[in-house]
């Protein structure tokens, strides 16, 4: 089955104002998420599936979680 025809984030997504973002409470939210979770690494708050840092990539809308956890 295909997915929806979403393009992936890209970490310069961020500075592109065109680019939706989320309010700071989805952010937090899913980024406590993210703070619970076996596949990031702690010091780098990296994520070890998608290799994106998770405190960016948290706050784009149509970022997703690789391991489907938001």
């Amino acid at each position: 089955m295909d997915k929806p025809n979403i393009k992936p984030v890209r970490p310069w997504d961020l500075m592109n104002p065109n680019i939706p973002k989320v309010s700071d409470e989805i952010q937090e939210e899913r980024f406590s998420i993210c703070l619970s979770c076996p596949k990031l690494i702690q010091i780098t708050k990296t994520c070890s599936e998608c290799k994106c840092f998770m405190v960016l990539k948290t706050r784009l809308l149509n970022a997703t979680c690789p391991i489907n956890k938001w």
